[in-house]
Order: C-alpha cells, then structure tokens, then sequence
C-alpha cells in the first residue's frame, strides 16, 4: 500500500450489483434494491 492509498476502504466491492453502485434504477427512478443508496445492503449468503 502506498501512502497515496493510506485509509482508503475499497467501496468497490460494496456497490449494489443492481445499479451498479448509481442509485438509479433501469427505470431512471431509485433503485429499489438498495433504496436509492448504491451500496449493497444484501450480503451473499
């Protein structure tokens, strides 16, 4: 790690696999998955 990178958490892998992280959902509204948030509030099991 670089100190250029220092406490940075990778919120990449914590997008919501739905709208990919947006908010937006296909129907240009919020996403009903993760409530318009972007994050991945459903762990895989």
């Amino acid at each position: 790690m670089t100190t250029q990178n220092a406490g940075l958490l990778p919120i990449v892998a914590y997008r919501c696999c739905t709208c990919s992280g947006t908010g937006i959902g296909a129907d240009d509204a919020r996403c009903r998955d993760c409530d318009g948030t972007g994050i991945d509030n459903h762990p895989a099991d």
